[in-house]
């Protein structure tokens, strides 16, 4: 009877450890930030995206310049950074038809911010693991588009 118990218990554990794997995995290829050390200033990385954005058809329509902000406000040592929000009206109409939920992954957003490792640049991948096939090769294009 004791063995029993005992067994019993075992099997809540080594469920309760399967499941903690699962979400723990799960929340690892949910996370679809991805960053890189830019080899340029602060200063160079924001002229270069402003480029960028403007060569893939994208245009910029808000930067939120949080670095500067919190600086503004008696930080003066505070890291420089900026979220900059833009947006590709074809693509945003595509991506509507495809899934109108997708206009929560709108607009595309890209960060910089200065890091003790140097400037680094950040955005939000597109979720490419969906059972349309259609949307996984849209988000896949804009994913190209965005780590390029």
């Amino acid at each position: 009877m004791f063995m029993t118990l005992i067994d019993h218990l075992k099997i809540p554990g080594i469920l309760i450890s399967s499941v903690f794997f699962i979400i723990a995995c799960q929340s690892a290829n949910t996370n679809r930030i991805i960053e890189k050390n830019s080899p340029y200033s602060y200063q160079e990385t924001l002229e270069n995206l402003d480029i960028a954005i403007s060569e893939f058809n994208y245009r910029i329509i808000h930067k939120s310049e949080i670095g500067s902000a919190i600086q503004e406000r008696g930080d003066e040592d505070f890291p420089l950074s900026v979220v900059i929000s833009f947006c590709n009206i074809t693509y945003a109409k595509q991506m509507m038809l495809i899934n109108e939920q997708l206009i929560n992954d709108m607009p595309c957003i890209i960060t910089v911010r200065e890091s003790e490792t140097g400037v680094i640049i950040g955005t939000r991948l597109m979720d490419e693991k969906v059972a349309d096939k259609e949307q996984a090769e849209f988000a896949a294009k804009i994913n190209d588009n965005l780590i390029k």
